[in-house]
């Protein structure tokens, strides 16, 4: 019995050893993916993020089979979703100003032809 009470609180204190290295960790992706620009190209910034993500995992992988280290995995993938849904806002933001400005040629373009077609109305060429 006091084995087993003695490794089980061998085992909580190496848990929250890992949580207290990976905080730091976490804080600091987190941080890295607010402050990304996706209009920088700068891939050492995206391998950078990716590389801390996947330490962070790492933390789970190294004792999958204990629930509590789950939590690793599910930041990981919290911070994943978060930077390509970053990335992607990127693309979406840019398709967002080309249809706008898409438009707004369209709209000077009507414009013209409405003016050319009054002008021509009034001035019948016979």
């Amino acid at each position: 019995m006091k084995e087993k009470l003695a490794q089980k609180v061998k085992e909580e204190k190496q848990f929250e050893a890992v949580v207290a290295e990976m905080k730091p960790a976490v804080d600091t992706t987190y941080k890295k993916i607010m402050d990304f620009d996706p209009n920088v190209q700068a891939l050492f910034l995206e391998s950078d993020i990716l590389n801390s993500i996947a330490s962070i995992k790492a933390a789970y992988q190294r004792r999958s089979y204990d629930v509590r280290y789950k939590a690793f995995l599910e930041e990981a993938q919290l911070l994943e979703t978060l930077f390509y849904d970053k990335k992607e806002l990127r693309g979406n933001n840019r398709n967002i100003e080309k249809l706008n400005a898409d438009l707004d040629r369209c709209r000077l373009s009507m414009r013209n032809i409405q003016g050319a077609l009054l002008n021509n109305g009034r001035n019948p060429q016979s």
